[in-house]
């Protein structure tokens, strides 16, 4: 089934009449999403990209609908999707109105509009970063596209991501080990697995309500004595660079991620939870 924002892609090519790099086409993407959601982005060597809109666009190159031969993206697969009227009111306007603009200048717009987005560019920056902060944080990626919680680590300036999870693999795009640590190094941030820390999958089967996470959580707890040499691992991190705790969970009570924190606590360090 195509995605929303794959039929987003096929629609602003049909609009644009095959005339997109791959840089114009994510920078328009970028425009369009920022009135309709269809991707998010995160600063990088050229100002807003998605590491899932060019995942999808390897996808719709497979199944024929597009291809991408020297950087030109063009759609050469003439039968559209369903797609509803607002969205393609604001491709139609959106391909319009940037259409007298060459990739340069396009380039210039996004820049002067969002400069939050150039702190890693190759182009040119007009917003300053560091990573000048330190301590512990906690975060879930459910609900999030990889680029979103890549976003919220650059924003929250965070040095090192620890994966507490047992087993680092994920059927969502981009969490997988090895993909999450190399998106993760393009843009600055080192990864360190502990699955030590995390919670063997069949302990959580049959989990429904917060009782049986408790019931889970107090049994995990107690095993945390035994592994402390990792929560010492986590806590001398800290004290130099900015360290984010990473699980699935959306909601911290239904998360081992909450155990860990509460436990560093008690030990007098503070841990904000994201």
């Amino acid at each position: 089934m195509m995605s929303k924002g794959e039929k987003g892609i096929i629609l602003l090519l049909e609009n644009n009449e095959c005339r997109n790099s791959k840089l114009r086409l994510v920078k328009l993407m970028f425009l369009i999403s920022e009135k309709v959601r269809l991707y998010d982005f995160i600063p990088y060597k050229y100002g807003p990209f998605s590491f899932q809109l060019y995942h999808d666009l390897s996808r719709l190159e497979r199944e024929g609908f597009v291809s991408t031969e020297d950087d030109a993206v063009c759609l050469i697969r003439r039968d559209p999707p369903k797609i509803d009227h607002k969205l393609k009111s604001i491709m139609r306007m959106d391909a319009q109105r940037f259409a007298a603009l060459d990739d340069r200048q396009l380039l210039d717009y996004i820049y002067d509009k969002y400069p939050e987005y150039t702190i890693f560019s190759l182009y040119r920056r007009t917003m300053q970063y560091d990573r000048n902060s330190k301590g512990i944080v906690t975060i879930g990626y459910e609900g999030k596209t990889i680029d979103k919680f890549l976003n919220e680590l650059i924003i929250n300036k965070i040095n090192v991501l620890i994966d507490v999870r047992r087993n680092a693999y994920s059927m969502k795009f981009g969490f997988q080990h090895a993909k999450l640590k190399n998106y993760l190094e393009k843009i600055g941030i080192d990864y360190i697995h502990i699955p030590e820390l995390g919670i063997p999958t069949d302990m959580r089967k049959q989990l429904e309500t917060l009782e049986d996470y408790r019931a889970l959580f107090s049994q995990y707890k107690g095993e945390l004595e035994g592994k402390k040499d990792h929560l010492e691992k986590i806590k001398s991190i800290g004290q130099d660079k900015k360290v984010a705790l990473m699980s699935f969970e959306k909601d911290i009570r239904c998360c081992h991620r909450g155990i860990i924190a509460e436990r560093l606590r008690e030990d007098g360090v503070e841990v904000i939870d994201l």
